[in-house]
């Protein structure tokens, strides 16, 4: 897996289109376009269109549209992501995009429903997978869904509640943050629209000790660079931050040692 670098409009498509069009060996993209996990960022018009125009090396190349986080937006903006498949129709490649959602950070993680959009041989490829890997969905799971949801409006509706519970724990993290490091170029931050994390960066070297301070002083942080490939961060210096789950009381608790940790893992850095 090679790591692409992020853009405020998403990935570096300089770098992404050198690598496909030139190596064969690379045979597809991975996008996470909405609120992409980590930064919580969306892809920009321009970004979708410079990936649907991609002309690959390989001839199997394939763009896996992981469009998990499409319906998770953290305030009243409706966040627009131009539709990759209109844009490779455009182009003559409606081959390339396999795109994919779940319900999974809707209703039940990994016991929700799913769905699946792609053309032609594609479909064709993973209906034959399908048929020999499963003896058919869970209907009563589907039909559990349907109920309760109903439609796009109910989806919406149910999306709010999760708004009311995320979007002030997401405002705890971002408060204290800016209490500690607003003035202090030691840590950089985006503050995301949607999906369900902060993506923190340190300074180089600074984010496995921090992860260790926090640890030791009894906060659970995702390891440092969990998301790169391999989880290997060539700078140590990125962190994410999901405070979905903690109260806010204990949230609050925890970015203030999250912050005390990344002081003195600085400190001990430049010491050294």
């Amino acid at each position: 897996m090679i790591p692409i670098e992020m853009t405020p409009d998403g990935p570096n498509m300089a770098t992404a289109a050198e690598l496909v069009e030139s190596d064969p060996r690379i045979k597809g993209m991975w996008c996470v376009p909405k609120f992409s996990n980590p930064q919580g960022i969306t892809y920009s018009d321009e970004t979708v269109r410079r990936i649907a125009a991609l002309s690959p090396k390989s001839k199997d190349f394939r763009i896996f549209w992981d469009n998990a986080y499409s319906v998770h937006e953290l305030t009243e903006e409706n966040i627009k992501l131009l539709s990759i498949m209109d844009e490779c129709k455009k182009r003559n490649n409606e081959q390339l995009p396999i795109i994919f959602c779940s319900l999974s950070k809707v209703t039940f993680a990994g016991a929700a429903i799913s769905a699946l959009a792609c053309r032609g041989e594609n479909f064709s490829a993973l209906k034959r997978r399908y048929l020999v890997q499963s003896v058919g969905p869970n209907k009563l799971n589907q039909l559990r869904h349907v109920r309760f949801l109903k439609n796009l409006s109910g989806i919406k509706s149910h999306m709010k509640r999760h708004q009311k519970i995320l979007y002030p724990k997401f405002n705890i993290v971002l408060s204290i943050l800016k209490k500690h490091f607003a003035t202090n170029p030691i840590v950089q931050w985006e503050t995301p629209q949607g999906g369900y994390f902060i993506s923190v960066y340190l300074m180089e070297g600074c984010a496995k000790r921090t992860v260790e301070l926090c640890k030791n002083a009894g906060v659970s942080l995702t390891a440092a660079g969990a998301t790169y490939p391999y989880g290997f961060d060539p700078l140590d210096s990125n962190i994410r931050i999901a405070p979905s789950f903690p109260s806010r009381e204990n949230l609050s608790q925890a970015m203030e040692i999250f912050s005390i940790s990344v002081k003195i893992a600085y400190l001990e850095n430049i010491l050294k």
